[in-house]
């Protein structure tokens, strides 16, 4: 009788557990699918991706705050194609200030940071954009501890961002200058990066 209560209640911890880890992965899921589709737009609503009538992005915030094209034009630190990351850790998450990557990010951060710990990011590197969270729940079940060594609840999820008509317009900007720089042949990195000059310019008015 004791060893088939022992195991009755191993079962129950075990599903408390697995059940548990559904919930976090199914949230985290959540989180990182909801920053995905609001990507395109800072103040939409979390939950809904809602926003004010009048209220939109510019047209240029993928150059520079996306670093959608800072390969093409020469403006990251490292090599076309590196991929380079925007993460805030939760709970505690930093102040974002200017910065718009970090802005997208916090509400996710935010959602998830009530009773668990983890980060919330965003990826980026030649055509991949993804959002990336991670989540876990501190709490665990003290009986599946001494079996298992740990029983922290934990997810990774991560979802591409997609956006068919700003990756259209990003194509074709991509190849048209790419077709300007073959003509000038020697002279192309002067041109990338005189024409990059003029598009950060156009960027940076835009919050002016």
């Amino acid at each position: 009788m004791p060893t088939l209560l022992v195991v009755t209640f191993l079962l129950v911890f075990y599903a408390l557990f697995t059940a548990q880890n559904a919930i976090v992965h199914y949230k985290s899921a959540v989180a990182a699918e909801r920053t995905a589709f609001n990507w395109s737009h800072a103040d939409s609503d979390f939950a809904t991706g809602a926003y004010e009538d009048g209220r939109y992005e510019g047209l240029y915030w993928r150059l520079t705050d996306d670093a959608l094209l800072q390969g093409l034009f020469g403006w990251g630190s490292g090599e076309a194609g590196d991929e380079t990351r925007d993460t805030l850790g939760f709970p505690g998450a930093a102040d974002p200030g200017d910065r718009l990557t970090l802005r997208k990010l916090q509400p996710a951060a935010e959602a998830l940071a009530g009773s668990w710990r983890g980060s919330v990011g965003y990826a980026r590197g030649g055509v991949r954009r993804e959002i990336e969270v991670s989540a876990a729940d501190p709490a665990e079940l003290r009986p599946l501890v001494l079996l298992r060594g740990s029983a922290a609840a934990s997810s990774e999820a991560a979802t591409p961002v997609t956006e068919p008509a700003e990756w259209m317009r990003t194509f074709d900007l991509v190849r048209y200058y790419t077709a300007k720089a073959k003509q000038e042949g020697s002279g192309a990195d002067a041109y990338l990066g005189k024409a990059g000059s003029l598009l950060g310019r156009k960027a940076n008015a835009q919050w002016q």
